[in-house]
C-alpha cells in the first residue's frame, strides 16, 4: 500500500478541494468586464437570437402555423427571458454568499478568496443581462412571485456551505449550461448571442468545479438518514427549478407579441420536444447528485 492509499477518503477529498480551489482562483485572476466584451451592435431585430429548435413552443402542432416573423420575434423575447432567469439566479447566489462572507473568512479562507472571485463573476454577468435587457427593450417577464418558492427559501437557508446548500447551486448553473452549449454551438446566431453565451460558459464551468468538489467533500459527512431526509426537498427544488427554466408564463408570450398568451403557456406544458429538452439538459447535474447518495 503505497502512501496516498493510506490517506483517509475525506482527506483525500479535502486535498483535492483546496488544490482545485488554489487553481480555480490563479484562473479568475484575468477578469475582463463582461459588458464591454460583449459586440452589441451586432444584435439584430430582423434575426433570430435562439435555435428554432430551442424556443418553447417547437414541436407543439401549432407552431407550424406560426409567421416566421413571429418565430423570430418569439426567439428575441425568450433569448432575454433566458438570461432574466440568469439574473434571478446571479441574484440570490449574490445575496447569500454576501451575507455568508464574514463566516466564510474565517471558516476557509481558501474557499473565500475564490467566492470573492465568483462573486465578481456574478456581478459582472448580472449587468451583461441588464444591458441586453435594456438594449431589447423588454421589461422584467416573470414576476419574482412566479419564481420557485422553495428554491428561493432553500437558498437562502440551507445551511451555508453544506452539500444540500451547494446542490441547490450545482443545478442552478449546471442547467442552464447545458442550454447555453446548444446555444453557443450555433455559430449562425448573432455574434453578441455568442459572446454573452460564451462568457456565461466559461466563467460557470469554474463555479460548477467548485460546487462539485464541496458538495463531494460535505457530502462525506452527511449520514444516510440526513440524505433521505433531505433528498425530497432537493427533489421538489430541482422540479419547480425545471418549470421555470423550461415553460415560459403567459407574460413571456404576450411581450412576443402572441395573441392568447396564456393558451400558449399551457401548451407549452404539454410539449414533449420541451419535456426531453428539460430532461436532457437536467440528466448531468441530478445524476451527480445521485452518485453523492441524494435520492432524486
Amino acid at each position: 500500500m503505497n502512501f496516498a492509499q493510506r490517506i483517509p477518503a475525506h482527506a483525500q477529498i479535502q486535498r483535492h478541494h483546496d488544490a482545485l480551489v488554489n487553481r480555480l482562483n490563479e484562473h479568475s485572476s484575468n477578469y475582463r468586464d463582461p459588458v464591454q466584451a460583449v459586440p452589441w451592435k451586432s444584435l439584430d431585430a430582423e434575426t433570430a437570437w435562439l435555435p428554432e429548435e430551442l424556443l418553447s413552443l417547437y414541436g407543439l402542432p401549432e407552431y407550424v402555423q406560426l409567421s416566421q416573423d413571429e418565430r423570430i420575434r418569439l426567439s428575441q423575447v425568450e433569448f432575454v427571458s433566458f438570461c432574466e432567469l440568469g439574473l434571478w439566479l446571479e441574484a440570490l447566489f449574490i445575496q447569500r454568499l454576501g451575507a455568508n462572507s464574514l463566516q466564510e473568512m474565517y471558516r476557509d479562507p481558501v474557499s473565500y478568496h475564490y467566492q470573492l472571485h465568483e462573486l465578481r463573476e456574478e456581478v459582472g454577468h448580472s449587468l451583461m443581462f441588464l444591458e441586453l435587457q435594456q438594449r431589447a427593450q423588454l421589461p422584467f417577464m416573470t414576476p419574482l412571485s412566479e419564481r420557485p418558492p422553495l428554491a428561493r427559501l432553500f437558498a437562502r437557508y440551507a445551511p451555508e456551505g453544506s452539500a444540500a446548500f451547494w446542490a441547490t447551486i450545482l443545478v442552478g448553473e449546471d442547467v442552464p449550461d447545458r442550454m447555453n452549449r446548444l446555444i453557443f454551438a450555433r455559430k449562425d446566431l448573432p455574434a453578441a448571442v455568442l459572446a454573452i453565451t460564451h462568457i456565461h460558459m466559461r466563467e460557470e464551468a469554474r463555479h460548477m468545479a467548485f460546487a462539485r468538489t464541496t458538495i463531494q467533500m460535505r457530502s462525506q459527512a452527511m449520514g444516510r438518514a440526513k440524505k433521505r431526509f433531505i433528498s425530497p426537498i432537493l427533489r421538489e427544488v430541482f422540479r419547480q427549478f425545471l418549470r421555470t427554466s423550461f415553460f415560459p408564463g403567459e407574460q413571456v408570450y404576450a411581450a412576443a407579441g402572441l395573441s392568447n398568451p396564456r393558451i400558449w403557456a399551457r401548451r407549452v406544458r404539454r410539449n414533449p420536444h420541451r419535456i426531453h429538452l428539460m430532461n436532457q439538459c437536467a440528466a448531468p447535474s441530478r445524476d451527480f447528485l445521485r452518485t453523492q447518495g441524494f435520492a432524486l
